[in-house]
């Protein structure tokens, strides 16, 4: 890595489900932490897990208080995400939906985070910015990233996580 755009990193709430984050490049590695669960609840993965003998399709989960297990993650980990989805503002009810008008709760789009965090000022992405004059009707595609699953232990809704990924 020869610059420092090689490396982002941010924050979002858990959901209990799928969050796409929007980085403008699908990471080679990607590092997950829950930083709210009272144990250790963190997924490792990169992109060449899915050759390794035993097939580690979403990552590696490490779980625990004192004592710490690791295992392979086949579902609800870490996967790529193409992006190409297209998410309108809807300046009603302050979020961005998508043409069905399902909530997209915590979008990034270019490692920006589109929606400000309740009741904590400090709870932003990178940079601290948010996309400037939403208005209802306005559209914009996501860009590729990643995908945290819906891990029942690391996703967990309302509690934060803050991630990191490499180029």
């Amino acid at each position: 890595m020869d610059n420092v755009r090689d490396f982002a990193m941010g924050t979002c709430d858990g959901t209990g489900a799928v969050i796409n984050v929007s980085l403008g490049f699908i990471p080679s590695a990607v590092e997950v932490l829950n930083i709210d669960s009272a144990t250790l609840e963190e997924i490792k993965w990169n992109n060449q897990m899915p050759f390794a003998a035993q097939n580690i399709t979403e990552g590696i989960m490490a779980t625990g208080t004192s004592t710490f297990t690791r295992a392979a993650v086949d579902a609800d980990g870490i996967s790529e995400y193409a992006g190409g989805d297209e998410i309108i503002y809807d300046e009603v009810d302050s979020q961005w939906e998508d043409a069905a008008g399902t909530v997209k709760e915590e979008v990034y789009v270019n490692g920006h985070y589109l929606q400000e965090a309740d009741a904590d000022a400090n709870y932003q992405c990178i940079g601290d910015h948010v996309e400037p004059q939403k208005k209802t009707g306005t559209k914009i595609k996501t860009t590729p990233g990643f995908i945290i699953g819906a891990n029942t232990n690391l996703n967990v809704d309302g509690e934060q996580l803050v991630w990191r990924v490499w180029k």
